[in-house]
């Protein structure tokens, strides 16, 4: 579907505009996304690290509290001085839940009757004996722990079911003592408890959002946290379900990344959480948390999402107000393509827009309006200048009628004898030209002319109908001037008042039809071509000047025997000289090769044949030249007629009967296929009705008519005396089915012909009209008539 100027120009305006904002969107939430993504990687670090150095603190400071503890053991152990360690710890620390010494058994039994005890914070300082109602101390496994490695170690958190029956986990170091020798022998464990409760505190900041949360990570793999303030202590993958976090222990021994990152399902079961750990510095704890990109990221999606909302309805607004001017700018536009329509009718008075503006659009307009008033003065200079044309055109057309009405039977003819059949052809450059012919015989001499006037057009036109009519003076004098003498008298005349120095060549001639000597001679024009069993020679000639330069020149004469089968080609300089779309030039010997390429067939169809080949050589290149060709034969048995028939009927009514009975028995006296005989019965009938009707003959006229049978084909020919009339150019083809009403005089008769014989040819004869009509025999005998 067609669509507007204004149209193309809103959408592409829009579709650009939606692009830029689109891609400018899309630039601008990509690089905030990462800028987010890496803000909350460096808060995701900056609180892992802030968390760490808490309880890095913490426990540096419980170990110092441990430390203290071992180092008053180490001394007098006494109850009181126990106590009032115990005492100081748990004062000196408010996130220290409990504090306890647990002495080895082997150690109190030998000791002045010390029992470990503690003391725990539950409002106040409380005293309770470890061996009350938990299970003894040294059958606790972190008991075993501590005393074998001697090591300090935090203890997997624990419930505590006495007192305030609280989720614990406790630090604990072995104690020494200096013995006699100087050895140090193990006594007991100093413990310090915290409630993970407490150890929350120091996890508040690792909360980044929803659906994250901080926690601790123990040696054995317990994750401590509290997400949406419930508190968990389960083994962190049943708590995170991912890969790495299934394999944890491999996962953490990972030295390249710290903090340790991951991918896991969020607590929700909706989406991806991103996981980091830290490890605590001299501690077999870290410390991790678990945060949502998406949640996080959803501010920044809302925000675009208004972005892109009002983005459409600017977009929308801007089309709006794009289409606006668009429409307002090219209004003159609009208007002028629609008067530049109405100019194309030839509506050239109609209004333009009105524009005031001086830029391009109203440049534009007064451009088109100059235009359109140089259309104006351009058609009607065109329209005289046209009527001129076809003033000259109809001039120039009646003058190539009247030339070739000044060459026998119109510039194209035939002659047929019984000493010698002739066929002429000229064919102008332009509508007229300076080419000429010319035979006539008087008695048993044939005079035969062709000539070229120098240049081409209306002025060699001129010179021609000069040259043709001094021609035709000399042609009805009683006796036939020499060609010698001829020319002679021809140059004087047309020498006189020859200003703009113009000149003819010719070749004149003159046949004794009883001897077939030609006595020839030329002046300046090329030398005929005798084809002669096959042969194809180019003649010497002498030959004068040519015609119409100087006065009081002399012309030689040539003399040439013809035999029977010869033919002579004369033709004008426009066949050697035609040249090709390369320029290259047709030549002597090239046209040599054309003129017999068609020696066995008859004149007209030769003569035809010999255009035909010139025409392929140039290729659809201009006619540089006129072109005259003149075929002159002498009959022989080569190219005679196997039997021939002539006879004459008087045209009445009952001539297309006398007609049908005449052909039938002269084509079965021949021995000619009788399946080609009804087609040329058909042509016949056809032809000699029309002449009963409409040739406007009087009483006892008779038509001739004549049988022909050559090997390769039959000629029929009709001769009658009414007035001239060529069917094949005159007659006006009627539409075939048309009925015979409708139909003009010979139009259907006319395809007729044409379909059923394979050549027609006609022309008039001293007041005759002569028709031969041709229809090819091959080899089986039937017909082949080609005809359209």
């Amino acid at each position: 579907m067609n669509q507007s100027f204004a149209t193309r120009l809103i959408v592409r305006v829009t579709t650009v505009a939606a692009v830029v904002i689109t891609g400018g969107l899309f630039i601008d939430y990509s690089i905030s996304r990462e800028r987010i993504v890496d803000s909350l990687e460096q808060g995701a670090r900056g609180s892992i690290s802030a968390a760490v150095l808490r309880i890095a603190e913490l426990t540096t400071g419980l170990e110092a509290s441990v430390r203290f503890l071992g180092e008053a053991i180490e001394e007098v152990p006494n109850e009181s001085r126990i106590d009032t360690v115990l005492r100081s710890v748990l004062d000196s620390n408010p996130h220290i839940f409990a504090a306890a010494i647990a002495l080895d058994t082997a150690y109190t039994s030998s000791s002045q009757g010390l029992a470990p005890y503690l003391y725990r914070k539950a409002g106040s300082l409380q005293r309770t004996n470890l061996t009350g109602a938990r299970a003894p101390y040294w059958e606790e496994p972190w008991f075993a722990k501590i005393r074998d490695s001697g090591r300090a170690a935090w203890v997997e958190p624990y419930f505590e079911p006495t007192g305030v029956k609280a989720q614990i986990t406790t630090f604990s170091a072995p104690l020494y003592r200096q013995t006699v020798n100087g050895a140090r022998a193990f006594i007991g464990v100093a413990t310090i408890d915290l409630r993970l409760t407490d150890l929350y505190e120091y996890l508040d900041d690792l909360s980044i959002d929803s659906e994250g949360f901080g926690f601790l990570l123990t040696s054995r793999g317990t994750l401590i946290g509290a997400p949406e303030q419930k508190v968990i202590s389960a083994p962190i993958a049943e708590v995170l379900d991912s890969e790495e976090v299934s394999n944890w222990g491999e996962w953490l021994k990972d030295t390249s990344a710290d903090p340790r990152r991951t991918t896991v399902s969020c607590l929700s079961g909706q989406g991806l959480c991103q996981l980091r750990v830290a490890a605590i510095e001299n501690s077999q704890w870290s410390v991790g948390v678990v945060y949502s990109e998406e949640t996080l990221l959803g501010p920044l999606r809302d925000y675009q999402m208004r972005l892109l909302v009002m983005g459409a309805g600017m977009l929308i607004l801007m089309a709006v107000v794009v289409s606006m001017i668009t429409k307002r700018l090219i209004a003159p536009l609009v208007a002028l393509s629609a008067a530049s329509q109405s100019i194309a009718r030839g509506e050239l008075d109609v209004p333009l827009p009105e524009v005031k503006a001086t830029d391009e659009v109203g440049q534009l307009v007064n451009a088109f309006d100059s235009m359109r008033q140089d259309l104006g003065h351009y058609i009607r200079d065109l329209e005289s200048a046209a009527a001129q044309r076809s003033r000259m055109d109809g001039e120039l057309s009646a003058a190539r009628e009247i030339q070739m009405a000044m060459l026998p039977q119109g510039g194209k003819a035939e002659l047929h004898g019984e000493s010698v059949d002739l066929w002429a052809h000229v064919r102008p450059a332009r509508a007229v030209g300076g080419d000429l012919y010319s035979f006539h015989q008087v008695g048993q001499q044939l005079l035969i002319t062709i000539g070229d006037v120098s240049d081409k057009g209306v002025p060699a036109a001129l010179f021609m109908a000069r040259a043709i009519s001094l021609i035709q003076q000399w042609e009805v004098l009683p006796a036939t001037v020499p060609p010698e003498i001829a020319l002679q008298q021809l140059n004087e005349g047309l020498t006189r008042d020859n200003d703009n120095c113009m000149f003819l060549t010719l070749f004149m001639g003159v046949l004794n039809l009883d001897t077939l000597e030609l006595r020839f001679a030329s002046a300046g024009h090329s030398a005929p071509v005798l084809l002669r069993e096959g042969l194809t020679t180019l003649l010497e000639q002498e030959r004068g000047p040519a015609l119409g330069l100087q006065e009081g020149l002399s012309f030689p004469v040539n003399h040439l025997q013809l035999q029977r089968d010869d033919r002579l080609v004369i033709y004008t300089d426009g066949f050697d000289e035609a040249q090709n779309t390369a320029d290259k030039m047709l030549g002597e010997a090239a046209l040599c090769e054309i003129l017999a390429g068609p020696d066995i067939l008859p004149l007209d169809e030769a003569g035809e044949a010999i255009f035909a080949a010139v025409d392929k050589f140039t290729d659809g290149a201009v006619q540089f030249d006129d072109m005259s060709l003149m075929l002159l034969e002498v009959p022989g048995e080569r190219r005679a007629a196997l039997q021939s028939e002539h006879s004459s009927l008087e045209i009445n009514s009952a001539l297309p009967a006398q007609a049908a009975r005449w052909l039938e028995n002269q084509w079965q006296a021949q021995g000619l296929p009788e399946n080609a005989l009804h087609d040329m019965q058909l042509v016949l009938e056809e032809v000699v009705c029309n002449i009963r009707d409409y040739a406007e003959v009087g009483d006892k006229a008779t038509l001739s008519l004549g049988l022909e049978r050559f090997s390769d084909r039959v000629e029929l020919q009709c001769i009658d005396p009414g007035h001239a009339y060529n069917p094949l150019q005159e007659a006006q083809r009627s539409a075939l089915g048309q009925s015979t009403e409708e139909a003009s005089i010979g139009g259907l008769g006319l395809h007729l012909i044409t379909r059923l014989t394979t050549r027609q040819s006609y022309h008039r004869e001293e007041g005759r009209n002569i028709l031969r009509l041709r229809m090819n025999l091959p080899l089986d005998g039937t017909s082949t008539a080609t005809g359209d």
